[in-house]
């Protein structure tokens, strides 16, 4: 299933299915370009792999909740190609993570979803436990927010409607979201999410990862083991 969207998202194609639907929605970053900030423990032809290991956590979780329609965001061709078989593709040609989020949601919303719930693609400890705790969470408030491990930053994103208030992800996008709720008048929830909340950003981030009891179970803690060995 796929509905690819060109040209700094302009055009659309919606799939009917949409109508009165949950919309998923994960921006997904070029796997050439990603996690640079681990460039100082692993080379590029590792980090792509590291970036491609966090994909396949990623898929299998979307996949394992089909109660969500999925979209997923991205400017990279090589990524696209790997998820359209997974929902939804949008391609963005220009402007940054949120803008691109807000033309994404633009279009879920014209598509005629009733809520949109955006996560990271780097988070693979997260299950689908967490994105149910979301949806039930979002039956009784039109925005929850789940804090990530840390910069204060906001690891999941549930909306209704989905353009409720706007996408400003980034170091200490939860006080932001938190102002526009609450500027905004609506019914906010904070809900403590910690596997959804972790997410790899920097050295630190890999080694807490690699002590999680669950790590071992993704592909990405085994692909980071691998690396380990090769180092010792």
């Amino acid at each position: 299933m796929s509905s690819d969207v060109d040209g700094g998202l302009a055009g659309a194609c919606y799939p009917s299915t949409l109508a009165r639907m949950d919309a998923g929605l994960v921006p997904i970053k070029s796997l050439s370009r990603a996690k640079e900030r681990l460039s100082s423990r692993y080379d590029r032809a590792q980090r792509v792999e590291i970036a491609r290991a966090l994909l396949q956590d990623l898929l299998a979780l979307t996949d394992s909740f089909p109660e969500l329609e999925w979209w997923f965001v991205t400017d990279d061709d090589d990524v696209a190609h790997e998820v359209e078989s997974h929902g939804h593709v949008i391609r963005q040609e220009s402007g940054g993570l949120n803008e691109g989020l807000k033309l994404a949601i633009e279009r879920i919303s014209a598509a005629g979803a009733r809520s949109v719930t955006m996560i990271p693609a780097d988070a693979p400890l997260a299950w689908k436990g967490d994105l149910q705790d979301l949806l039930d969470t979002g039956a009784t408030s039109d925005v929850v927010l789940v804090p990530s491990r840390r910069d204060a930053g906001t690891n999941g994103l549930y909306m209704s409607p989905p353009d409720i208030i706007n996408p400003r992800f980034g170091p200490g996008s939860l006080s932001a979201h938190l102002a526009q709720a609450e500027a905004a008048g609506v019914r906010c929830s904070l809900l403590e999410l910690p596997r959804l909340g972790f997410d790899i950003d920097d050295e630190d981030d890999v080694d807490d990862f690699l002590d999680q009891p669950r790590a071992d179970q993704t592909n990405l803690g085994r692909l980071l083991t691998e690396l380990a060995d090769l180092r010792t």
